[in-house]
């Protein structure tokens, strides 16, 4: 047993396929309902270019957004405080009832390189939150809230990216233009 609480700090520091899945289902009451919110919602923001056929993010070939798009969802997120405080975070223990009734705990580290310490933040920036994706069709992506040395927010967003490494390499290039 999880709260919703462990379940949404799971998908956002872990990327978890299994928890969007179960938020979708107890959200939306089925998955179906639920993408079909997704997609309503998106329309809402004023997303032209995306399509969700699942909560995940997992290939589908129905299953597409833009950069643009992307930042209009994040802006989004981004209002409420709740979003950034989870993205931000380096790892997440999350503990929870087995099937056996005991109690067990597990660390998650973020799938975000910066906040783990495996990619440097450029000189006077900081990270504020964000999401990464990977799919073997969408390459690596990374979707990043960011603040310049005076205080600026900055949305940057790479996509398609052919490894971590070139990820980062190339969001760390954008993030150096933003002093």
């Amino acid at each position: 047993q999880v709260t919703m609480d462990q379940l949404v700090h799971c998908l956002l520091v872990y990327s978890g396929n299994d928890a969007a899945s179960a938020i979708a289902t107890h959200v939306g009451g089925t998955t179906e309902n639920f993408v079909s919110m997704m997609n309503e919602y998106a329309a809402q923001l004023g997303c032209t270019g995306t399509h969700f056929t699942n909560p995940h993010g997992l290939q589908d070939e129905k299953h597409y957004t833009t950069p643009y798009d992307i930042y209009l969802m994040l802006n989004e997120a981004f209002t409420y405080p709740e979003f950034t405080e989870i993205t931000e975070l380096p790892s997440y223990t999350v503990t929870y009832t087995g099937s056996d009734g005991t109690e067990k705990s597990t660390t998650l580290t973020a799938t975000d390189h910066y906040l783990t310490g495996e990619a440097a933040t450029p000189k006077d920036v900081t990270i504020l939150g964000g999401k990464t994706g990977t799919t073997d069709k969408a390459g690596n992506c990374l979707a990043l809230l960011s603040q310049n040395a005076y205080g600026k927010p900055f949305i940057s967003i790479v996509m398609g990216a052919s490894s971590k490494d070139v990820l980062y390499q190339e969001m760390t290039s954008l993030l150096q233009n933003i002093n």
